[in-house]
């Protein structure tokens, strides 16, 4: 997991969003396949990666920070039934 002192670098979502606009044309002109080249792929795989990485992060980030909450919003109250006298 990340700390907070960690900076985040910026996802690179080009690959990713020329994949789909190549994907929306194809299916408008009707084909059948898509080709990309191989550095094309790599670059998607990439992007994707950094992707998926990032959202797994912010996922344990909210666990936790749910856990923590959780924990900060128990409250436990102990109680003594004293002693009772004989009157």
């Amino acid at each position: 997991m990340q700390s907070k002192n960690t900076q985040i670098t910026k996802i690179q979502t080009r690959p990713i969003e020329d994949f789909i606009a190549r994907v929306r044309t194809s299916r408008n002109k009707g084909d059948k396949e898509i080709r990309i080249t191989a550095k094309e792929s790599q670059q998607l795989a990439d992007s994707l990666s950094q992707v998926m990485v990032r959202l797994v992060t912010i996922q344990e980030e909210i666990i936790n920070a749910l856990k923590t909450a959780k924990e900060a919003s128990t409250i436990n109250v102990e109680m003594d039934g004293g002693k009772f006298s004989g009157k």
